[in-house]
């Protein structure tokens, strides 16, 4: 327990005192990461899934605002989108506007969670997205949080149906792609299940953060893992939502750990 505060403290003072360089490396990685997932899973524009693109718009990121980098990405993700079908390019760019609305009015410095929480999806540890969200942040944050799930059940749905969507679209019924990805999204019970179990591990991993506990900040870890794994075992057990026990509770370990 000593030898993992000493850690944290010997952490924070090297952040602290390397805080100019460390914030660039730290976004060109995101970026990168971040378009990387883009190209495997929507990757339809020959140009924006070039490797010498991708590299040198992280690079560029690396050295711009977070509110730039997640609407920069954001009109990336699109442009994909787009290349694939306009029709269904047209209807990510209004939820994701109406998403980037509502991130710039409540959480423009906590709006990292919209790039992280897709990134930890696909690295397999979205767990760690609400412990973190509740040891560093306020509440608040939930609304980034939330935003980024949706993110990426919307990349994954598309993802695994892009073959089907550029069949229709060949055939001129573009027009059933909406249909087809908004069904597959609003009857999505993994999704809501997955936004209920982050929101409320978020609170919890909050306000036990706050409290005059000794070591509160461990328990919070610890608590915030556990409920997070008994609700999305309990919600996938009854709203039976297809769900790997084992690859739940590896990833709530792990996400723990990390």
């Amino acid at each position: 327990m000593m030898g993992l505060l000493v850690y944290k403290e010997k952490l924070k003072n090297f952040y602290a005192e390397h805080e100019f360089y460390v914030n660039p490396i730290i976004k060109f990685i995101s970026a990168f990461i971040a378009l990387t997932l883009i190209k495997k899973n929507v990757g339809y524009n020959d140009l924006l899934t070039m490797w010498p693109v991708i590299m040198g718009i992280s690079v560029i990121m690396a050295f711009m605002p977070w509110t730039i980098i997640i609407t920069a990405l954001t009109a990336i993700m699109c442009i994909n989108i787009f290349t694939l079908s306009i029709e269904l390019g047209a209807l990510v760019v209004i939820i994701l506007l109406i998403m980037l609305l509502l991130y710039f009015r409540f959480t423009p410095t906590q709006g990292i969670f919209v790039l992280f929480v897709p990134i930890a999806f696909f690295l397999k540890i979205p767990y760690i997205v609400p412990i973190i969200a509740g040891l560093i942040c306020t509440p608040v944050s939930i609304v980034s949080v939330t935003f980024g799930t949706i993110v990426y059940y919307m990349i994954a749905v598309i993802g695994k149906n892009a073959d089907a969507i550029q069949n229709v679209a060949s055939e001129g019924t573009n027009a059933a792609n909406l249909n087809t990805v908004l069904k597959m999204i609003s009857v999505n019970n993994q999704l809501f299940l997955v936004i209920a179990a982050f929101i409320i591990t978020t609170l919890v991993v909050y306000f036990i953060r706050r409290s005059s506990v000794n070591n509160a900040w461990i328990i919070a870890i610890i608590v915030g893992g556990v409920v997070d794994c008994v609700i999305i075992l309990v919600g996938a057990l009854t709203l039976n939502t297809e769900y790997s026990i084992i690859e739940v509770i590896l990833g709530s370990v792990g996400s723990i750990l990390l």
